[in-house]
């Protein structure tokens, strides 16, 4: 009878092991707001198992605008921020813990989409131009760009909110209602073949951002390391997988032409930072545009909100 008990234990404590894994994937979720851009390596990452090999699961959550992102994070709802570099400082600034962890691109993320044939951003003065509502990204870049353009944000031109991200604006450029809108630098071959006037903005602005939570990295530090170590990965089989950053890209950006998605990856291969480390001058221009809206931005040194420890740490394991 014992004989038989513990026959039927050693069974069970097999099946448990062959069935249990040895390493639990540990869930962790990323907003991103409007067009995605930003979260492209990590839903490359998330595709090929990357992340996986870091005992983590990504799940991507895109949010309509950067307040949604930001409230997300602040209630644990995610715990991790992508592309929402104002929505960084915005958090520091009230005193809350969000903390940027690095950046894979600090490159200008926007190009200007027009259905007018203007060759100047001055040619803006009395247009109609579709943002993405005050404390978004793409808000505070137009207002910056008209400023260092000649005019005055905030009489020389009308500035309309619409939520939903680029798409959505520019759909409404298409349609006529409005005169032009900021695109994502990727789709700017894309916007040329739909009949926009589209010029460059060149400027080194920090929009592959990622951060989280000083708290949440007091008690998960070895588990945002993974979620770093596994985005630094992406960045570089994004950067060498050409056919499967295609499948994403195409996917993400709602882009099906070749032509268009070849300009779109060259752009951003030639952009991306798989060590993760941004540029000063990336993000004194991000506090630059934030003045517009209040000067206090400027005053907030660059590196303030962040912790850069874990992609130092990242560096350091690599040599």
């Amino acid at each position: 009878m014992t004989c038989t008990r513990t026959a039927t234990l050693l069974v069970f404590f097999f099946l448990l092991l062959i069935t249990t894994p040895l390493d639990a994937q540990t869930l962790v979720r990323v907003a991103t707001p409007g067009a995605l851009t930003g979260a492209l390596p990590i839903y490359l990452g998330a595709k090929k198992g990357v992340f996986a090999k870091y005992g983590l699961t990504v799940e991507v959550i895109a949010t309509r605008n950067e307040q949604m992102n930001m409230q997300a994070l602040m209630s644990d709802s995610v715990q991790f921020l992508t592309s929402s570099t104002t929505g960084l400082f915005y958090l520091g600034k009230q005193g809350l813990d969000g903390v940027g962890l690095g950046s894979w691109n600090n490159a200008s993320p926007y190009s200007l989409g027009s259905r007018l044939k203007i060759k100047d951003l001055k040619e803006l003065k009395g247009k109609k131009i579709a943002s993405s509502g005050a404390g978004g990204r793409a808000d505070a870049f137009i207002r910056f760009m008209l400023a260092k353009a000649g005019l005055d944000p905030k009489t020389d031109a009308q500035i309309i909110p619409l939520s939903g991200g680029s798409s959505v604006r520019l759909a409404a450029v298409l349609s006529g209602n409005l005169d032009a809108t900021l695109i994502s630098s990727l789709q700017g071959r894309h916007a040329e073949k739909l009949g926009l006037t589209v010029i460059t903005v060149p400027l080194e602005y920090m929009w592959g951002i990622n951060l989280t939570r000083r708290s949440y990295i007091e008690k998960n530090r070895p588990v945002v390391k993974n979620y770093l170590r596994g985005l630094s990965e992406s960045v570089r089989l994004m950067m060498a997988d050409k056919a499967s950053t295609f499948a994403v890209m195409a996917q993400v950006l709602k882009i099906d032409d070749p032509e268009s998605l070849e300009y779109s990856y060259q752009i951003m291969r030639a952009d991306s930072r798989p060590d993760l480390f941004p540029t000063e001058e990336s993000i004194v221009n991000v506090l630059k545009t934030m003045s517009y809206e209040d000067p206090a931005f400027l005053s907030i040194p660059p590196l303030k909100f962040f912790d850069l420890s874990l992609i130092q740490e990242l560096k350091s394991e690599s040599r």
